[in-house]
């Protein structure tokens, strides 16, 4: 079984010791610049914990061979969330993998079955359920009649997904397209690496949709353009990318965060063209029998 878990460690430490070697001189007073560096990939299955805030985080396993490792090795589709930076406005970083989509102050789990007030999370949430139960018969709609908050909710609990920031320093409430390509530019054999170690089949790359998505473009460049557009629908953009060699999955997705026509309309733009993805790969000639679906990998 392979170790994704402690190889994606290895790459974090390696990127986290290059970021303090290179900033160390343009901050002099700071004692520990670690602590301003976000470390992420396969999110955490342990034990709950609430901060003092009453924010719900969860804990790494702490097992020999890791909950989050088996996992992922086990899992049919695996779901890797490409994103930005984190907002941290100037204050310290925090590990994205302990994250969960619990609102905080009302306690832990099971008690607490109130998915967050956080667009971010509700968004990235909905996509996950979306797309892991999305097949070519049958289009999950995001409504209360094919699932709900709770159910969203406990689905991230129990399935397991990735997370990654491309840029991994703390971060303020937007960031330019120039700062992110510088990012990306410099620490750029690090990303490559932990984007290639945690091998998803889906990536969503968050970003700025239908322009010149910086993130979509990095994924183009990490896999050497193996990627390649995929009209799904005559006439229309669709945001699907695919890599036949790998059999993988980019999709161009607004930022998570991104508010415009709601929840509904930022889940059409990627669970939506999903479902046709998998619908023109059953009809295409040229991915004849290109199986990608949630029991590909089994």
């Amino acid at each position: 079984m392979k170790d994704y878990v402690a190889e994606n460690e290895r790459i974090l430490k390696e990127w986290c010791d290059c970021y303090v070697k290179n900033n160390q001189s343009s901050y002099p007073n700071c004692t520990n610049l670690r602590d301003y560096f976000a470390p992420d990939g396969i999110m955490n299955k342990g034990e709950f914990d609430i901060k003092p805030d009453g924010t719900i985080i969860r804990k790494p396993s702490n097992m020999a061979r890791s909950t989050e490792n088996s996992m992922w090795n086990e899992c049919p589709l695996r779901v890797l969330f490409l994103t930005k930076d984190e907002n941290t406005d100037g204050d310290v970083a925090w590990d994205v993998r302990a994250e969960t989509f619990y609102k905080k102050g009302n306690g832990l789990p099971p008690k607490n079955k109130t998915i967050s007030d956080s667009f971010f999370f509700r968004n990235e949430a909905c996509i996950l359920y979306g797309l892991l139960n999305t097949t070519l018969d049958n289009m999950i709609m995001c409504s209360d009649k094919d699932f709900s908050w709770e159910d969203a909710l406990r689905f991230s609990d129990e399935k397991i997904f990735a997370r990654v920031n491309c840029k991994k320093e703390t971060g303020n409430p937007t960031i330019s397209d120039n700062a992110l390509q510088e990012a990306i530019d410099e620490y750029y054999v690090h990303l490559k690496a932990q984007i290639l170690t945690l091998d998803a089949d889906i990536l969503v790359c968050c970003g700025n949709q239908k322009e010149n998505n910086i993130i979509l473009n990095t994924v183009y460049r990490i896999y050497e353009d193996e990627f390649e557009y995929v009209n799904c629908v005559d006439g229309k953009g669709t945001g699907m990318h695919y890599n036949a060699k790998r059999n993988k999955l980019a999709i161009d997705a607004y930022h998570l965060s991104f508010i415009k026509g709601g929840i509904e309309a930022r889940y059409n733009e990627t669970v939506g063209m999903y479902y046709e993805f998998l619908k023109y790969l059953k009809q295409s000639k040229k991915y004849k029998n290109v199986d990608f679906s949630a029991t590909h990998r089994i």
